[in-house]
């Protein structure tokens, strides 16, 4: 197997990197702008809001599932490759999702989006990792989170004043992005790895069971599971009680500054965890991360028109909260197995997407009985949990030695 994460090409084209953080952005982006959507879509598919939430776990579950196995087929069979059938497969997911004229094509459209994506997304944390020397792997991690929660915030942002020119246009754009992407990647043809000498199923299966058997690696799935279940059900559950309350643009532009405050943070924390390791990045994300979800609940039901402005620092405190402790689980996910970097960066980022797609149906229960509030309660008790169970993968990594006989950060 490969060693490139230790001895990278030195001059490998920084045209890849741009390349890798522009998809990077495009899987979030894709997944949230439906948190602007709900309203619109209703009318033009003419259904009720609720029944539009099933377009979130319709292109969840399949991306989170394909990624359980397409970050570990990368790994025996190459990057390139298999990002080159992941975005054609995106291609004609959105142009479907362009030409819906019912709710039902839709969620087709996003069905094969996301398994189009799920080949997409750990290959890409993998790529970076097998381009980036070991000393510049926490800021490249940083930057990736970056990329993602850029594309959490951006997506709602850009939906919301795209949407004046008609909802099908941010498809539009979506298709042209993959286009130039996939084009970009058929002339590469090939990345810097090594594929294994046995590319077979039983390399591939051999590659998933040692690392599912170990320890950290489970509780990094956990923590990765967890972590959806905190700002990112924020963004989710405040959105759609607001979408008949608050104008959408507006909406838009608190999840852009949201996403924006998230990039920084992200960037930062890598940074930081490259010059003085993981420890004060994991307490002031925890604590950020409270202190976001004291401010949503103190503020109460959220449905009077006249408390919006005082949700909106909790709103962004949960984004910069979600920048460092996102980058932290991703930058574990690559340094735990640097031989198997794509199973780790494959059940990663399936534990957060099926943790996304779960959202709605994990909190509706207290939403019935508790309203908004009960929801925002919820995820209180979640992300001590969260805290709790990242506390531990933090410890156990430390135990860890990697290929270089050093202990991982």
């Amino acid at each position: 197997m490969s060693q490139n994460s230790l001895n990278p090409p030195k001059n490998y084209s920084k045209s890849l990197q741009y390349i890798i953080f522009l998809l990077f952005l495009l899987g979030p982006l894709t997944g949230n702008v439906i948190n602007v959507l709900f309203g619109v879509l209703s009318s033009y598919f003419e259904v009720t809001t609720d029944s539009v939430l099933i377009a979130i776990p319709a292109f969840m579950f399949p991306f989170a599932i394909t990624q359980l196995f397409s970050g570990a087929i990368s790994d025996v069979k190459g990057r390139v490759p298999v990002l080159i059938v992941g975005l054609i497969l995106f291609t004609i997911a959105m142009l479907i999702a362009t030409l819906s004229f019912n709710l039902e094509i839709y969620i087709i459209a996003n069905v094969i989006g996301g398994i189009g994506f799920g080949f997409i997304n750990p290959v890409l944390i993998a790529l970076m990792t097998d381009i980036t020397p070991r000393s510049d792997l926490p800021k490249k991690m940083g930057y990736l989170g970056a990329s993602a929660n850029l594309g959490v915030g951006l997506g709602p942002l850009i939906a919301s004043q795209m949407i004046l020119i008609g909802w099908q246009s941010i498809y539009i754009l979506f298709i042209v992005i993959t286009i130039f992407c996939l084009i970009y990647f058929i002339m590469v043809k090939s990345g810097p790895q090594k594929v294994s000498d046995d590319p077979g199923i039983r390399t591939f299966l051999t590659q998933i069971s040692i690392e599912w058997r170990r320890f950290v690696v489970i509780i990094m799935v956990i923590s990765a599971f967890l972590i959806a279940h905190t700002y990112i059900a924020i963004n989710i559950w405040t959105s759609k009680i607001l979408a008949h309350i608050i104008d959408t643009t507006i909406i838009g532009i608190v999840l852009g500054l949201a996403g924006i405050g998230a990039a920084i943070s992200g960037i930062l924390t890598g940074a930081r965890i490259k010059r003085k390791g993981v420890r004060i990045p994991l307490i002031t994300g925890s604590l950020v991360l409270i202190l976001s979800l004291i401010n949503l609940i103190i503020v109460g039901d959220i449905t009077h028109p006249d408390r919006f402005i005082f949700i909106i620092p909790g709103w962004i405190l949960a984004g910069i909260s979600g920048g460092i402790l996102f980058t932290i689980i991703t930058f574990y996910s690559q340094v735990l197995s640097p031989e198997r970097r794509g199973v780790l960066a494959g059940s990663l980022t399936a534990a957060y997407f099926i943790g996304i797609a779960l959202v709605i149906t994990t909190l509706a229960p207290f939403s019935n009985m508790f309203g908004i509030t009960g929801v925002y309660i919820t995820i209180l008790i979640i992300s001590l949990i969260f805290i709790i169970t990242i506390i531990v993968l933090y410890i156990s990594a430390k135990r860890v030695k990697s290929s270089q006989g050093k202990f991982i950060l």
